[in-house]
């Protein structure tokens, strides 16, 4: 036979209801407040956020054009150089061997 325990709760009186009943009124008013706030928080960094992309836009669309045009006055030229691997032992710098 499986016994469960069982957990008996008094009968609340007034006082304890009211307590409730203010437990519950403080909670849906601290909800209603962190609501009210992320909303006006919202409202307010929207338009800034905004403000931001369309400026961020503006300066990138400005870099892409003046680089188009540097890229039309080179005429395609290509400056190529040819590099050397020197060793440390070859160069006379300060990791060099004295012989």
């Amino acid at each position: 036979m499986v016994v469960y325990r069982r957990i008996e709760f008094a009968r609340a009186d007034w006082r304890s209801r009211l307590g409730g009943a203010l437990a519950l009124a403080l909670g849906l008013g601290l909800a209603a407040a962190l609501l009210l706030l992320s909303v006006g928080i919202a409202l307010v960094l929207l338009p800034v956020v905004a403000i931001a992309l369309l400026v961020g836009r503006w300066r990138w669309r400005k870099l892409v054009a003046e680089a188009e045009v540097r890229a039309k006055e080179r005429d395609g030229r290509v400056i190529e150089i040819d590099y050397e691997v020197v060793d440390k032992e070859d160069d006379g710098g300060p990791g060099a061997r004295r012989r």
